[in-house]
């Protein structure tokens, strides 16, 4: 197997499920916590993990809806000469998946993922008791088995970084930004908009990948 691109959408735990002893001990150090409570592993949970597999064509993204069944719900279409796959499970089936698909890629490609996609799926693997078919953190300068675009554009923190959107609309890609935004994410959730996240969280990877291949012989 060849390249991986990879890219997760989180949301916050609703403090009635939250352990009052990790609540209490995030507000109290994290200024404006409860709104930032989807970034962190230990208070937010994964709701949509979008792979897209470069030699397959194939985007198949696994994500949360309380409005289908876990076992018969599946979307597919067709983007830009990619298959899509939308698949309803829970985040313990999400992981599984996930670590299904990555066990044999010979390179991950994400945008920020050794900061935040990598920990996160880690941590939430550890707490969902997944044994994970590799290690997904990988050494941050060996960009032959991980490259983090994000990571690349910045010099590895040299130069200032920008967001996946600013990235796209100067390097001509389509941003997947347009109608929907990392802000908007638990206001569609609440709105019982599951498979719009799902849909963004595949044009985040996809955008990803046309971005990547944009600027891979540059650097």
């Amino acid at each position: 197997m060849g390249e991986i691109c990879f890219d997760i959408e989180t949301l916050g735990i609703d403090d009635e499920n939250l352990d009052d002893k990790i609540l209490e001990y995030f507000v109290n150090r994290e200024e404006g916590f409860k709104e930032k409570k989807g970034l962190y592993p230990f208070s937010g949970k994964i709701i949509a993990i979008s792979i897209l597999d470069v030699d397959k064509n194939l985007i198949e993204t696994f994500y949360y809806s309380s409005q289908s069944s876990l076992f018969d719900n599946r979307f597919v279409d067709d983007h830009f000469g990619f298959k899509r796959i939308f698949i309803v499970c829970d985040e313990k089936e999400m992981l599984k998946n996930f670590y299904d698909r990555v066990k044999n890629a010979r390179r991950f490609i994400t945008f920020n993922g050794l900061r935040f996609d990598c920990p996160f799926i880690t941590f939430r693997a550890i707490i969902n008791r997944i044994t994970p078919t590799r290690n997904i953190n990988t050494p941050r300068f060996k960009r032959e088995e991980h490259y983090d675009i994000y990571d690349v554009l910045t010099l590895s923190g040299l130069v200032k970084g920008n967001s996946l959107d600013i990235y796209c609309k100067v390097f001509d890609i389509p941003s997947p930004k347009e109608n929907m935004s990392g802000k908007d994410v638990e206001k569609f959730f609440r709105e019982g908009k599951f498979l719009d996240i799902a849909k963004y969280c595949s044009l985040d990877v996809y955008s990803t990948f046309l971005l990547y291949r944009k600027i891979k012989d540059y650097f």
